[in-house]
């Protein structure tokens, strides 16, 4: 009996599995989703640059969003776990 065809998307995801990539592939989405995860409002005033480790970095135009953000961090890394996974960004600095 032959095999049922497989979507080549999954064919992907398994190959940079076992290669390794998957869980960074899975945190440099939090750079690429950060203005859907956090909100037009927050996404105007900042810009995700990158990861390092399990820190995402954010650079923020406004030293008072900077200082906002701050008080909004864990807020904002729950909506990361949520969207991410649980195991993708542990924090966040804002520069």
């Amino acid at each position: 009996m032959a095999k049922e065809p497989e979507k080549i998307g999954n064919v992907i995801l398994e190959t940079l599995s076992r290669m390794g990539f998957a869980e960074r592939l899975q945190k440099q989405s939090a750079v690429m989703k950060w203005g859907e995860i956090v909100g037009d409002t927050i996404a105007a005033e900042t810009e995700a640059l990158r990861i390092d480790g399990n820190t995402l970095v954010v650079r923020v135009h406004q030293a008072a969003w900077r200082q906002q953000l701050i008080y909004l961090k864990e807020g904002l890394l729950e909506k990361l776990k949520t969207e991410l996974g649980k195991d993708s960004i542990e924090d966040i600095r804002f520069i």
